[in-house]
């Protein structure tokens, strides 16, 4: 390639309308001050001077390529597509002559029978119409902003309001709190009024019970020992007490004289002796002797009935019924299919005199007792001192977690206006077909299975990440639940600017690692609303 192939020459006058200018292709115009004809040239990185000859002669003199931007020379070596009426833009110089159009207006394949077609008009048009359409969305989403700013006490220009508003919070705060300590104090003494008639009745009470079971004790000892002490002589004997076999610690064995002796002591005891040693000895096993049976008579055959005996009426059956020979005749007729079911009814019946004192007791001691009128009252003045206590306090609780929630947003970083505050602790979902991922902004991010799996917190508010020039268009949520033999899992969301606030497009492009947009009106920027739809070409 020719040095005069790689230079052009402009023929347009510059302001003073004197001097041509020399321009060289593939030169920035921003940096055509250094491309001097006249001059010898520098290596841009200062490395190496050279004559000015040597630019574009298709040899690489400068380490940085800077001396051949029209050729592909240089592996490191830039092009400039000046792109007249689009953007101008830099493609890699081993593209210059390539056979290939990179350029829209072709001119990186100046040297070759390649016939490249100017498209730059037609990107033009199509860059201006996603322009056009961009400044709308942000016209209208910007008045959306305005709304949403103006209805809410947490913006910019509501942080004075919101800081009064906090100043009269902890004043009701600190008069709730001196109330809640009076109600505390009330409630203390009502209590201790209360507490006091309880245990007062209580105290009655289980008297009352313990006197209750003396008697019933006292009553079952009686019974017990008259029903032992079968002759009367107000004694039970070894013979009385050896029919009760059930008292036999060894039932392997006869029921010995020796061994009755040794439960009672003597040959036999008086009522007091028995009280005191006896009683409490065989109570649990001891059980009534059941009632000798009375054998059943054999019925009398009766005439055969003459026809005045069918004429005349017959007596009343009481007057040959006695109600004593009814029952025995009731309990000798009843037929037992198996022998122990009569000893399980038997047994069942024999119980009844050992078992009285604890079916009287347990009766006893599952009825509430009956607070009298005065405990009552008492109870129910704590139980209002108790209520107007809670009342007070959920009103202290709720004020106070206001107070905790505005001071909160206060240290929360929410754009360079404060426009995102609006949505401080609000939480947006979006629905997958397996998950859905929930961002409560400046606070967690979650993962929820559909399948009934438990939450996953992919992250906890950390910071704004976005470059350097607008930090505020991505958040960063790290330090979520931990991936298996993994890192711990984070997520980077994208703000742009939307009509309606609402998530979108989650991606996992690292493992564990999740990036979601988030489309806002806040997001939304009213130098972008306002700019002029004709604007001046622009250089990259």
């Amino acid at each position: 390639m020719s040095v005069e192939s790689s230079l052009v020459v402009d023929n347009s006058l510059q302001s003073n309308g004197n001097i041509q200018q020399t321009v060289l292709r593939g030169v920035q115009t921003s940096l055509l001050s250094m491309y001097i004809p006249s001059k010898p040239f520098t290596c841009l990185d200062g490395s190496l001077t050279i004559p000015f000859e040597f630019v574009n002669d298709d040899y690489c003199d400068c380490q940085d390529g800077s001396d051949e931007p029209g050729t592909s020379a240089c592996p490191n070596g830039q092009f400039f597509c000046e792109n007249k009426g689009y953007f101008g833009t830099l493609i890699p110089s081993h593209f210059v002559g390539d056979g290939v159009c990179d350029c829209c207006d072709g001119s990186d394949e100046y040297e070759t029978t390649i016939v490249c077609n100017n498209t730059c008009f037609e990107l033009a048009q199509k860059f201006q119409a996603s322009r056009d359409a961009q400044r709308a969305l942000h016209a209208a989403g910007v008045e959306k902003k305005k709304q949403i700013l103006a209805s809410t006490t947490t913006n910019k220009s509501g942080r004075q309001f919101s800081q009064k508003y906090l100043d009269e919070l902890e004043q009701d705060l600190k008069i709730l709190e001196k109330e809640l300590k009076e109600k505390e104090e009330l409630k203390r003494q009502a209590e201790i009024l209360e507490n006091a008639a309880k245990e007062k009745h209580k105290k009655l009470c289980e008297e009352k019970r313990t006197m209750q079971d003396v008697s019933l004790r006292n009553n079952q000892m009686h019974e017990m020992f008259a029903d032992l002490d079968s002759n009367g002589d107000s004694l039970i004997s070894i013979d009385e007490l050896q029919k009760h076999t059930e008292l036999d610690t060894n039932q392997q064995n006869e029921f010995t004289i020796e061994e009755v002796r040794s439960i009672l002591g003597s040959d036999s005891v008086n009522l007091n002796e028995f009280n005191t040693t006896i009683f409490d000895q065989i109570s649990n096993s001891y059980r009534q002797l059941p009632e000798p049976t009375r054998p059943t008579p054999e019925p009398t055959p009766l005439p055969e009935p003459s026809i005045d005996s069918m004429t005349t009426q017959s007596p009343s059956l009481e007057t040959f019924i006695d109600e004593e020979d009814l029952i025995t005749h009731t309990r000798s007729s009843y037929k037992y299919e198996d022998e122990d079911d009569y000893e399980e009814d038997h047994h069942r019946e024999s119980k009844t005199l050992a078992t009285s004192i604890e079916h009287e007791k347990h009766i006893h001691d599952s009825v509430a007792p009956e607070y009298d009128d005065e405990t009552k009252k008492l109870m129910e003045i704590a139980e209002e001192a108790r209520n107007r206590y809670h009342e007070i306090g959920e009103k202290f609780l709720s004020i106070k977690h206001q107070i905790e929630d505005l001071k909160k947003q206060s240290t929360v970083d929410a754009g360079p206006h404060d426009e995102y505050s609006p949505i401080i602790d609000q939480c947006f979902d979006y629905e997958e077909r397996e998950y859905t991922y929930r961002i409560c902004m400046f606070k967690t991010a979650k993962q929820i299975s559909k399948g009934g799996g438990s939450e996953v917190i992919i992250g906890y508010w950390d910071s704004w990440c976005g470059p350097k020039d607008n930090k505020y268009l991505k958040m960063k949520y790290s330090n979520g639940a931990t991936c298996w033999n993994g890192p711990p899992r984070s997520l980077i969301v994208t703000l742009q600017c939307g009509i309606e606030q609402k998530l979108t497009d989650v991606r996992e492009p690292s493992r564990c690692e999740y990036t979601i947009t988030f489309e806002t009106p806040l997001a939304c920027d009213e130098n972008i609303a306002t700019t002029s739809l004709h604007s001046d070409h622009v250089e990259f």
